[in-house]
Order: structure tokens, then sequence, then C-alpha cells
């Protein structure tokens, strides 16, 4: 959701049109079946679950499969299919899927139903939708029926990342009132379901979907959307690190809505294109109140692009919703990793650590500020620098790699292969430079020229991948030191 797009940038996929034809010619069914309400965990009554709701590449159907069956494993209960990339939810919203797309989107929802997981499609009409328009209205309708018939019966319907002017004929019908024509639509959407005994299950998402000071657009929602609806906040900001029980109970009385909490982590889609510095978030949630869960409808939380990856935060995340009032992020997180077995476990957990800085947790969990610290204390006490711990924690990460290399599942390296590549070369230059720096009489200058070489090859990754800054900075000193400045 919106990180992109709230902070100034621009991301489009082009997708190639479907034959307005097959929207003129189809009529409109009103579903067969009613569904009327969330599976819920059980003491709860929470919706608890994922959201596929990132720009960039969508997960493969292998990937959301395997997705599903993890949480039904970690006792999540809702999944909500919802990738900005998706062609036919957004961008071409008002096409109907082809037929084999259709399938293999039927495919999932019956995983998602053996696995006890609800299915939620989002559908995003809000970049090209005119809503006084009937036939716009219609193709919406037609959209959730096509949907519906291959057995997803709940829906959000989504407005964020989206101008936040109407233009011509709306802005005359809704008095240039974006919400009041968001809420026209989508109550009468609903109105048309309940009309013929269908209670179909709707999420919102707003355009102002974060924030704790009320607004004419929450005014406007509270006044018009239909009050069963729940709407979606991602927190006091885009990224929150930091949500509270009083803001959700504030906002949540401002909407005058059932509130879905949408927690942007580990979300990592605007490390690659804001920031141009792809980085993994796999670190545990933090910063999230003991009592936060007990008066919302539902809590989301918003993957990677890497699914396998993801599972490690979201692990602590399905801890948190559990036992919210007696979560402990660091127990939860080193749980997290016993899914995996051993060996695995130990080096996946040191490559977690090694990327778990975040927005939420900004000091890494392998303690390697500590270590580089201690380091140059060690140097200039002419100790032994193969004792110390960053020399022993290079060890560590070189030994790490390969496990992960030969161990872990194809899919997942795949994953991470890239990361996994610069924390191995990191750990085997750091092991020769250390070397080299408590035995300087003993190296060579063709060794000295090796090694200058590599480290310029690992800045220009660091320019593509997200690596730790405290550790190009130690590399920098020690290139300051002798031998290397001979």
């Amino acid at each position: 959701m919106g990180i992109i797009a709230v902070l100034g940038v621009s991301v489009g996929v082009v997708w190639h049109a479907e034959s307005k034809n097959q929207i003129h010619s189809f009529v409109p069914m009103k579903p067969r079946v009613s569904v009327t309400s969330f599976p819920h965990i059980s003491r709860k009554n929470l919706m608890a679950g994922v959201v596929e709701g990132f720009y960039g590449p969508q997960w493969s159907f292998h990937a959301t499969e395997q997705m599903l069956q993890f949480m039904h494993r970690q006792g999540f209960n809702t999944f909500v299919y919802a990738p900005k990339n998706a062609p036919y939810l957004r961008a071409q919203w008002n096409v109907l899927f082809p037929a084999q797309a259709l399938n293999a989107l039927h495919h999932l929802v019956v995983v998602a139903q053996n696995n006890h997981i609800q299915f939620v499609c989002s559908i995003s009409p809000g970049l090209s939708i005119e809503y006084s328009s009937r036939r716009n209205r219609q193709q919406l309708l037609a959209k959730i029926n096509q949907l519906w018939s291959i057995g997803i019966h709940s829906f959000m319907i989504s407005f964020d990342d989206i101008p936040d002017q109407l233009n011509g004929k709306d802005a005359q019908v809704y008095h240039d009132n974006l919400a009041l024509a968001q809420s026209k639509l989508v109550d009468k959407i609903y109105q048309d379901e309940l009309k013929d005994g269908h209670a179909i299950q709707l999420l919102f998402t707003p355009t102002v979907y974060w924030g704790v000071h009320d607004n004419l657009y929450w005014t406007t929602l509270k006044t018009y959307l239909n009050v069963h609806i729940p709407v979606i906040w991602t927190g006091p900001w885009v990224l929150s690190k930091v949500i509270t029980e009083t803001e959700a109970k504030t906002v949540q009385q401002d909407l005058g809505h059932p509130l879905v909490i949408w927690d942007n982590y580990p979300v990592n889609d605007y490390t690659y294109v804001i920031s141009h510095h792809p980085q993994l978030f796999m670190g545990p949630v933090m910063g999230r109140s003991p009592h936060l869960i007990s008066g919302v409808h539902g809590y989301l939380f918003n993957p990677m692009l890497q699914p396998c990856a993801s599972e490690v935060a979201l692990s602590t995340g399905a801890a948190y919703l559990e036992h919210p009032s007696t979560y402990q992020p660091m127990k939860a997180w080193y749980q997290a990793f016993a899914q995996w077995g051993r060996p695995v476990k130990g080096a996946l957990q040191s490559f977690a650590a090694a990327n778990s800085v975040s927005f939420m947790n900004t000091r890494p969990l392998d303690h390697i500020n500590r270590h580089v610290t201690a380091f140059w204390s060690s140097y200039n006490h002419h100790d032994n620098l193969l004792d110390t711990a960053l020399y022993q924690q290079f060890v560590r990460w070189n030994h790490n790699a390969r496990i992960l290399q030969e161990k872990l599942p194809r899919s997942f390296y795949r994953q991470i292969e890239p990361w996994v590549k610069i924390y191995q070369v990191e750990a085997q230059l750091g092991i020769t430079m250390i070397r080299i720096l408590n035995n300087p009489s003993g190296a060579k200058t063709v060794t000295i020229q090796s090694i200058v070489s590599r480290q310029d090859k690992i800045n220009a990754s660091a320019d593509r991948l997200g690596v730790h800054t405290i550790l190009s900075n130690w590399f920098a000193d020690a290139f300051a030191h002798v031998p290397f400045t001979n």
C-alpha cells in the first residue's frame, strides 16, 4: 500500500488491454451464495492475516500457495489478494478476467479454503473510474460477480494511491468531495447485493489511510459510508514505527467504522524505487501496543516481495496477534527459526540478524556495532585480532552462507541469493583483512591489490542492495591502516 505514491514516486506497469466488447456484452449476474462473516481466531474475534499489497512483481501462484499453507500453520485466518501490479485488479479493473487467469485464481481460492483461510480479493478502480457513471458501477459489479463465481465472497474496494481530486461530472455531482463519491459508490454496491439477500463482505481502503487527526475526508466516510463496512488504516504514518491502542481508538471514533490495521511491515517495495537500495526486513514486529488489537476488527501484515524471507517477520506477527499482552519481540524472533530445523536454523538466524535494520529498529540484531568498537580497542592494545568477536563473526558468516546455499530450500534461497552473496563476500574479505592487520609484515602487495579490487565490487553492490552501513565504515577505517596505506 501507498508507501511509494505517498513519498512522491510514480510507479506504473503497462498491460495489454482486453477488448472492450467483453465489458459491453457481459450481463451482471447476482451471486447465489451468501457469506456472513470472516473466520475468527478463537478467543479474539479478529480478522488476522496477510495482504499481498505491494508494488513490483507479484508473487507467483505457487509462492502464494506456499504462503497460504504457512499462514495456516501460524494461525492466520485471512489472506487479501491485492498486488498493485495485477492488471485485472487495478489498471484494468473494468475488464473481466480471461478464462486462464480466472482458473489460476480459482486454484488459490481452493488452496485457501483447504487451509481454513478466508480469501479476500481487492479491486482498485480509483485510477480511472467515473463515480457517477452507471456503466462503471455495473462494470465493478460484473467484476465482483465474476470473482464470486469462483468462490471469492469477500472483497476489499481500494482507493489508495490515487488522485485526491474529482474531475469533470464527478466534481459537480459530488461537490468536489472525493470521500462522498467513494462512499456513494461502495454503498450502492453493498445495497445492490443486500436487496437480493446476498450478505457480501466488503472492506474499504480509503484514499486517506494514515494519520491520527480527524479531517473532512474521514468525516464524510463516517456520515455516508455504510456503518458496517470496516475501513483500512496503516497507523499514524504510512510506515508506522509505533502504533498505540489510544491512536487506534481515536481514529476508529473519527471514522465511525470498524478499523482494520494494514501494517506496512515487513514490506520492502519502497526500498527498490525510492532509495534504489533494496533491503530485506527480517527482524521481528516491534512497537505495537499490548492492547492495540482489543478494539479493532482486523490486523493485516504487508509482506516483502520475497515471500519466503517474509516468513520470519510474519511468524513474529502471528505471535503478537496470538498473545499481544505478553508478546516479546526477541523471544518470538528466536522461536520463528525453529520451523526450518537444524542446521539451517542457526545460519538463517545469523543472516536475518544481518538484515534486520528497518524503520522499526535501526540497530542490527547481530551486535556488529559492538563488535566493531571492541575490535579497534583490541587493535590499539595490540591484542591477537583473530580472537576478536568481529573476526569470529566473519568466520560464522562465511560458514553460514555455505549452509544457506546447500541446505535452504531452493525457492527460498533464490529469493535471497543476492544478499547472501554480499553477506559471504563481506565475511571473506573481513577475514582476510583482519589476518593482514594482525600480521602486516606478512602481507603481499598482490594480496593488498586484490583486496582493494574486491572492496570496490562490494561498494558497487552496496549501491544496489541494502548492506550494513556500520560494516562499510569498518572496511573504510581498516583501509586507512598499515599496510593498506603503503
